[in-house]
């Protein structure tokens, strides 16, 4: 489906003679495509739900390739990030539960995530590591009670997200720079919309619960990227 969006950018690009613009029609196309999307949440129709869902992450990831720069590592493991949610929305958008394999797909996308930071650290500092595993392990008794057969693929996730988010500490310690604030930004509201999502499966569910994690993860999926873009 990249490919498919990417040749249809580039027809777009031929026809208006002019990246500038094709770059924030895609922006525009992209923050429309989350309003639909939290929208449709309550409202419908089902199809236009499912198709808003995975297609702004699609299209964020896109606007990473299609930069005229030669990409880094970073930038491409934040492109197979995108991706590999893309992926995990498609999975949890499935009729039948498909709530493991989702998570398994956002795991290696944070895994991705963690990845791309690593290339940017030169340095180690504790405090990261201590206060993101203390707020990991807070986040994980409050789930506790409820986990059930899911306690370990929780922990589990939940550790790679700690080190996701140190990863991304480190590197706004290392540089900090536009890019890297962004980073961190994104790290912390993609852990947040995670934790909102865990308590309103695990805990309790409330009416808006899913918007908050939908705007949350799409701001932490915006933030990363535009991380990335010059």
């Amino acid at each position: 489906m990249l490919l498919f969006l990417s040749f249809v950018y580039g027809r777009f690009v031929d026809v208006i003679a002019d990246d500038v613009i094709a770059d924030r029609v895609m922006w525009l196309l992209i923050i429309a495509l989350c309003v639909v999307q939290l929208i449709t949440i309550d409202r419908g129709p089902r199809w236009m739900f499912y198709l808003s869902k995975p297609t702004p992450i699609l299209l964020m990831a896109l606007s990473i390739v299609i930069t005229p720069n030669p990409l880094s590592n970073f930038a491409w493991w934040i492109v197979a990030g995108l991706i590999l949610s893309a992926l995990g929305d498609i999975l949890l958008m499935h009729p039948k539960d498909k709530f493991v394999s989702g998570l398994l797909a956002f795991l290696l996308a944070h895994i991705a995530y963690t990845l791309g930071f690593s290339t940017t650290i030169t340095t180690f500092t504790w405090w990261p590591l201590a206060i993101w595993s203390a707020l990991g392990v807070i986040a994980f008794l409050l789930l506790l009670p409820n986990l059930g057969k899911m306690t370990f693929p929780v922990a589990g996730y939940i550790a790679v997200i700690v080190f996701m988010a140190c990863t991304a500490t480190e590197y706004w310690l290392g540089y900090n720079n536009n890019a890297s604030r962004l980073a961190l930004m994104g790290a912390a509201m993609f852990i947040l919309s995670d934790l909102v999502l865990a308590i309103d499966r695990f805990r309790s569910s409330s009416q808006f619960s899913r918007h908050v994690v939908m705007f949350t993860y799409y701001s932490a999926q915006v933030l990363l990227t535009l991380s990335v873009i010059p």
